[in-house]
Order: C-alpha cells, then structure tokens, then sequence
C-alpha cells in the first residue's frame, strides 16, 4: 500500500514507525502463527494449482490460468515469508519495504484472472457484444493500464522511501492514489460486464463452455468478484484516508483487517476457483477468436474431436456405404 503518509525519519531509506502502516509493525509473538498458517495455505493452493496445470498440460488441455494462480500462491508465500523476516528483524528497513511492496502487487493476478474469465461469459452468453472488435481492444488496453498501475506504484513506492523532498513525497503519494483508483475501476468493469451478462437477455446465437452451466458459472465469478473488488476498495480507502499515529491508528491499519482482508478474501478466491475445478468449468478450445468457437468442441465428450474433424468422418461413412 502506498506509504506516502509517513514521518520523516533518518535514512535513507525513510521508514516511520510513528505514522499507523496497513497492519502495523509485525511481532514474533502475533504476526509469524498467523503468517505460518497463511504461507501453508497459499502452499497447498500453489501445489495445487500447479498438479492440475501439469496433468492438464500433459493431455493437451491448456489452461495456463491454473499456472497464473500458482504463481499468485507462491507470490504470497514470498510475501508472507518477508513478513516473518521482517518480524524477527524489525529494525530493518530494507524488509520492511519489501514486505510492504509485495503486499501492494501480488492480487493483480487476481484482478486479471478474473476479467479473463468474466469476457469468455460476456462472449458466450452475448457473443455480438462480447467478441466486439472495439471491446476486445478497450480490454487488452486495460490489461496495459494495469500493468503501467503496478509499475507506478513500485517505482513511486520506493522513491517516497528515499527522498525527504516535500514536492517529490506529494506527487509520489498522488500517483499511487490514481494508481489504486484505476485498480478500482479495473474491478468494476469487470463486475459490470459480469452483470450484463446476467441481465442481458441472451441472444440466439449464445453458447456454453466447459463443464458445468452458465448458470454456475456465473455464481462463481459473482463471489469471486465479490471479494476482489472489496480488497480493491479497502485497497482505495486505505491509500486516500489520512495520515493517523500509530498510537492512534484506525480499524483498517489493524492487523485483524490485514490478515482478514488482505489475504483471507483472497484465499477465498483462490479455493473458490480450484475446488470448482475452474480449469475444466472455464476451459475454451484453443484459437478461439469469433462467435461459435467456444462451442466447436464438447469438453465432457470422451471423445473430443474438432467440428472439422466430424465433417471427414460424415464424408467418409458416406463414401463407405
């Protein structure tokens, strides 16, 4: 989260521990169980996520967002470990920015997972608006303001920690507040085009995917989005809320609020989508790129075969008989 809201201590680096931090200054004695228990449970989440992708990669099956949430998983394991480190090293200033910044980038994974698979509904379910060539660019160049969001926020980041100028401070805390505001709006969009696929009547033309209903479907990324777009929201309130003491610190610079909405939502919706098997539920043949192709092949066949493949094998009984 950005950190701009800080003292100015001797350094550099500059790190206050008199001005309230989001989940305040990790003890041995408080935050290393709680991060323990969480690092073993983004473990099994990436152990998970990462068999599923090699027995699934192994017959075919690519589905490379199971890969992404193993690499969210052992992100936060990286994240909790600098935690612990830095709860047993609290003098140290270099881990405690680390800790602070991996906290900051790691749920964009999440962020874009989840648009990922709210457009394959809005497509199949709307297949005219949702493989529309202006939405499909509007979309990818999100994906490019994200990015340029997480690098705003790292660079800014770390330039508050070493510079005492006020002018640089104001403008570093302003750029990570528009950074996170955009993080916001990205959540949004995606909880927007997950309604109109609800609301919207769906079209003639509309088809299914993967296993499972839409219906289903759509009740998944419904919760999911849910929790992400309450981080993304915590997320705003935290970096545009004033500066407060840590003596006097609000309920979301708590370690309770930390934990709980920092990392357990995203555990939610990390669980969420393995139990439900998001890797078959979700899965579109490969090369899709237009109305109908989502549909071209049936995943709970046990014998997959591509339309075009069905034709010869038509032409062919015919010529037989």
């Amino acid at each position: 989260m950005p950190q701009a809201r800080q003292a100015s201590p001797p350094g550099p680096p500059y790190f206050s521990y008199s001005i309230a931090i989001t989940g305040g200054r990790p003890t041995v004695d408080e935050d290393i169980p709680v991060c323990a228990v969480l690092l073993f449970i983004y473990l099994l989440g990436a152990v998970a996520n990462q068999i599923i992708f090699q027995r699934n990669h192994r017959k075919g099956h690519k589905f490379y967002m199971s890969w992404a949430m193993f690499g969210f998983c052992m992100a936060r394991v990286g994240t909790l470990v600098l935690r612990i480190a830095w709860a047993t090293r609290s003098t140290n200033v270099r881990l405690a920015i680390a800790a602070n910044i991996f906290t900051s980038i790691g749920v964009l994974v999440i962020y874009i997972v989840l648009l990922l698979l709210i457009m394959r509904v809005f497509r199949a379910t709307h297949p005219s608006l949702g493989w529309n060539k202006f939405l499909r660019k509007t979309v990818r160049v999100s994906y490019a303001l994200l990015g340029g969001a997480l690098i705003l926020t790292v660079a800014f980041t770390i330039l508050n920690y070493y510079t005492l100028n006020p002018t640089l401070k104001t403008v570093a805390l302003w750029i990570q507040r528009v950074a996170i505001l955009y993080m916001m709006i990205f959540n949004i969009v995606a909880m927007v085009l997950l309604l109109l696929s609800w609301l919207l009547p769906r079209t003639s033309d509309n088809e299914n995917f993967g296993t499972g209903s839409m219906d289903s479907k759509l009740i998944i990324l419904g919760v999911a989005t849910f929790f992400s777009i309450f981080i993304a929201g915590f997320r705003m309130g935290v970096a545009w809320s004033k500066a407060r003491l840590a003596s006097n610190s609000p309920w979301y610079d708590s370690k309770a609020a930390f934990y709980v909405i920092e990392f357990g939502f995203e555990i939610i919706v990390v669980y969420l989508l393995l139990l439900t098997r998001f890797d078959k539920r979700f899965w579109v043949p490969n090369g899709s790129n237009k109305p109908g192709d989502y549909s071209r092949i049936d995943l709970d066949s046990s014998t997959t075969r591509t339309s075009s493949e069905q034709d010869n094998a038509s032409e062919q009984e015919k010529i037989s008989e």
